[in-house]
This record gives structure tokens, sequence and C-alpha cells, in this order.
């Protein structure tokens, strides 16, 4: 069973991906789950983080017809849990304190005042490349760090409730510690409680997003290792004309630009790809575990009955991994090798070459010709070129499952990327493109 995971700077997916087998997506936006069960076909999503107010927010009918589609979905700590909240009726899955609170309207922390607000979860953070670094402090964590600083003595309950109303007056994107901190003394907040307070965060704060997107990750690994029939939705999904001028008809894409052009260059390289997925691959084998080795750890510790329920949960989980990778589509696995490549943080440097590609053609003073401006000797020579030169190897015998495995829609997808990867090495390389002078003649129409 495929899974899905929306995240960001609650969980960056680099950290989370080593524990939890899946396909870890940006934070969701208007469209990405639609787009997600289209093209990933999953069993479970799971949401986490989501963008909102600068760019179109996820769409609780998208949701709904995800559950109508059979798709199991979760929600906890961010967006996740505003929408399980608000869709929890229909079948979708909360999990935390962030989404009970949500739900019920009341929050231990937030006393008597209601529990409500989209704000309380919302950050500022960097892009993919920084690891969605969060650059503010969500107001529910605030909370949380608060009430806990209380019960250990750094404040008092006067403070906190004073701190509590001036992070709440910020403007989230201003929600920091230490503006906060400026704010109580300016306030004339005891200084002793503010210093107190100062020296106790570093190890006392509370990331209460974080802990409900853990626990979520907990509940669906649970939940996938039972492997689980497809949803029923409680509900009869309208396909209504705001919905078919949103979704239906709309091109279904799962990578922008960006990342198309990443996978490009990397399809493009001597053995870059192949490197990649052999590491995926690798580490999704290592999960597998075998039946002996299962059978004789059991054997050695038929006197421990919490170690033979750890060993048998862990089977499970790797069970799970196993029934996901055997499902695994070619776009699920590109999207699984981009978030190896922001994890190690090599991302940066192919999306650079793809700019540098794209501006240096499109600068070029000859037009970079079509595919269809070639001869089929002349495509037959590019290919050539590619595998011998480029990649050091005989021209593969099936063609077609080489292109298939690369996610190549057809062959004039792959020549018309052999073309611009020859022009850009003849503008970049010069002579060392081509040593043996097989394409030296070719030029625009020849």
């Amino acid at each position: 069973m495929n899974v899905c995971i929306f995240a960001g700077p609650t969980l960056p997916p680099g950290d989370a991906a080593r524990t939890f087998p899946g396909t870890w997506l940006p934070p969701a936006r208007h469209g990405d789950v639609f787009r997600a069960v289209e093209l990933l076909r999953p069993g479970v999503i799971g949401i986490v983080d989501g963008y909102f107010q600068w760019v179109p927010s996820v769409r609780h009918q998208e949701i709904l017809w995800a559950i109508a589609q059979g798709v199991h979905v979760f929600g906890a700590a961010s967006m996740g849990a505003l929408r399980a909240a608000e869709l929890a009726a229909f079948g979708m899955h909360g999990v935390g304190r962030i989404f009970e609170g949500y739900r019920s309207g009341r929050l231990e922390e937030s006393g008597d005042e209601p529990f409500e607000d989209d704000d309380e979860v919302a950050v500022v953070h960097g892009p993919a490349e920084s690891g969605y670094l969060a650059v503010s402090e969500a107001m529910v964590n605030i909370r949380c760090t608060l009430a806990a600083a209380e019960r250990k003595g750094a404040i008092t309950g006067t403070t906190r409730a004073r701190m509590v109303g001036l992070a709440k007056r910020l403007y989230f994107p201003d929600r920091t510690y230490d503006r906060l901190l400026a704010l109580a003394r300016e306030a004339a907040c005891p200084v002793s409680e503010i210093d107190a307070l100062r020296a106790w965060l570093p190890e006392g704060r509370v990331n209460q997003k974080r802990a409900d997107a853990v626990a979520m990750l907990d509940t669906m690994r649970a939940f996938v290792s039972r492997d689980p029939a497809p949803a029923r939705a409680r509900f009869t999904f309208e396909h209504t004309t705001l919905w078919q001028r949103g979704f239906e008809g709309a091109p279904v894409r799962i990578h922008d630009d960006e990342e198309s052009a990443v996978l490009t260059e990397l399809r493009m390289s001597e053995n870059a790809w192949e490197n990649l997925r052999d590491c995926l691959t690798g580490a999704a084998t290592s999960a597998e575990g075998d039946a002996g080795v299962l059978a004789a750890a059991l054997a050695a510790h038929a006197d421990q009955p919490e170690e033979i329920e750890r060993l048998l949960e862990c089977a499970q989980r790797e069970a799970a991994a196993r029934r996901m990778r055997d499902t695994v589509s070619h776009m699920l696995a590109q999207r699984q090798m981009l978030a190896r490549l922001r994890e190690t943080g090599e991302y940066t440097a192919w999306s650079a070459r793809a700019e540098d590609k794209r501006r240096q053609l499109s600068s070029s003073a000859a037009d970079v010709p079509g595919v269809d401006d070639f001869s089929g000797l002349q495509l037959l020579q590019l290919r050539d070129w590619f595998f011998t030169h480029v990649r050091g190897e005989d021209m593969p015998e099936d063609l077609d499952g080489y292109l298939k495995g690369r996610g190549y829609e057809d062959e004039s997808q792959f020549h018309g990327e052999l073309i611009r990867e020859f022009a850009y090495r003849q503008m970049t390389d010069g002579a060392k493109t081509d040593p043996h002078g097989r394409l030296a003649g070719m030029e625009h129409g020849q």
C-alpha cells in the first residue's frame, strides 16, 4: 500500500523519511491531494503541513474526493489538524492534541479562551532546500511552552497569561521567543521571571506540533501494518460545477517546473539516476528482514514476552514496507529521488545546472533545433553519443524499457532532451563533447 505524507516545517521530510517508508511531499496546497491520488495511487495520505494565505490551501472538497476514491486520509499538527477537525464527521482521521483542540474548541493551555483560530498553527518557513526551516514560532507551541514553564516554576500564572496575550496580538510571522521576551520586558513583566524563562527555554520548550505529527506517523504505521481495506465514504461525493472547473479536466502534475528540470538533469547524467535509484532501493531492501532471522530471534527470546512483541511489531512494519515497495510507481520513485536530493543537499546543484542550461540555450545566437529537424540517422547518432560517450555503455536492447524506467512519455521526449543536452555540452565543453567527431557535421536542418 502506497503512503503519501505532506509535510514541511513541522516535520522536515529529510528527518522523518528515515523512520517512515512513504512518499514525502511538500506542504499541501490547492490541488495537491487530487494530483497525488491521480498520479501516485496511494492507499493512505497523511497531511501535516499545508500552504495558506499567499498560496491557495488544500480544499476540503479534494480531501472528500480522495476519501470517496477509497483513500484513508489522516491529519495532524498543522493544516492537517485543521482539516481533520473540519472533516472528522466525513471520515478523515485526526490525531493529536491540536486536532482534538480544534474539534472540541478547547485546548487545556488556552484556558477559557476558544481554540479555533487558524493562526494558532501558522508559521513562516524557508524553502525545501533549507529543510523548510521555520523562522517563526506557532502560537500553539508558545501556549504549551509557557504552560510547561509555569508548571516547572520558571514563571507564575500571571506572567504566563500576560505573555500569552502579548504573543497572540503579534502577527504570526513575527512570533518568536526572542520577540516575546522583549515584549514581556517592555510590558514590565518581572525581570527575574523573564530571565528564568530565557534560561529554561533551550531545554524546556514544547513543540506540540511536532509531537502530534510523530503521533500521526505512529498511528499510520500501525494502520498500514493491518493492510486495511479501501476507505468507505460516509457520504455521496457530488461532482459539482465548481469541482469540475477546479479539478476535472485540469492538467495533473506531481512535479513543478523546477523539479522536472532536475529530473531531466539526472536522466542526462553519466550515472546519477542509477546511483540514486540504487541507493533508495538498497535502503528499502534493508528494511525487508529475513524470515529465518526473525524465527531465530524469536526462539532466542522465547522467555521474554516484551522482546517477542517488539520483534513481531518490527516484522509487521517491514511487511508493510515491502507491500508499499512492491506497488511503487515510477512517479512515486521520482518523488523519493527528489526528496533524497533535498535531504543530502545535492538538489541545489542539479537545479543550478538546469537553470544554466536553460539560460545558455535561450541566449544562444542559433536556435536549438527540434526533434523534427533531425533525420532518423542523426537521432541514432545522438543516441549512440549519449550511451557510448556520456554513459560509457552499449545502447540498451530494450530502449522502450529503458525510457519507461526513467519516466519518459515517449521517444520524442527523450530525443528532445538529448538534443538540448548535446547542444549545451557543445557550448560549455566544446570539442571535448565529441572526441571522435561522429556528430561534428550535425547542424540545424542538416
